[in-house]
């Protein structure tokens, strides 16, 4: 019908097609897009993307064969978006994208820290007041997170030409001033 679902294909190592699920809250009348799936280490799957109507981040969990466990939605009244997700080393998920609804103004990337259930624990924002997003998180060493992202804020970039932003936070999310 021209909209769009969230996909989760799995194929075998020939690529033959195992199963296929499709998900989101809306049904057919809105377009939800999922944008980064990983394997679990219960052997299941996690999709990041987001609600169509509502433009929230939507984290859906599967178990091995995709039927769903549990998914949630995080975000405020503007557009908030999900572009990458990760198992932490605790169980829980580490989040990354944009949001529109918190932070400096525009669009700021958005880190999100998550309980293996889907409740949320923590946020932060980073950015300025032009369009800032956060393209892939993982989890460092440290127990810290490291986000590689685009700005239109900060550096030589001007809005529609973004640079790439490369973020260090602490376990909370929590970032140093440069320099220090």
């Amino acid at each position: 019908n021209g909209n769009w679902g969230i996909l989760l294909l799995k194929t075998d190592d020939q690529g033959n097609e195992e199963w296929v699920k499709i998900f989101g809250p809306n049904g057919p009348e809105e377009d939800d897009k999922g944008f980064h799936s990983t394997i679990t280490s219960d052997g299941g799957y996690v999709v990041v993307g987001y609600i169509g109507n509502s433009k929230d981040v939507y984290l859906v969990k599967t178990d091995q064969y995709g039927n769903e466990e549990w998914s949630k939605s995080y975000g405020g009244n503007s557009d908030d978006i999900g572009y990458c997700v990760q198992q932490t080393n605790d169980g829980g998920f580490i989040i990354t994208g944009s949001t529109e609804s918190y932070g400096n103004g525009g669009e700021d990337v958005w880190l999100i820290k998550v309980d293996q259930d889907g409740n949320e624990e923590w946020n932060q924002t980073y950015g300025g007041v032009n369009r800032d997003f956060g393209r892939f998180v993982q989890e460092t060493s440290d127990g810290g997170f490291i986000i590689t992202g685009n700005t239109e804020s900060f550096g030589n970039s001007s809005y529609g030409n973004p640079d790439i932003w490369l973020i260090k936070t602490d376990s909370e999310g929590n970032t140093k001033p440069y320099g220090d």
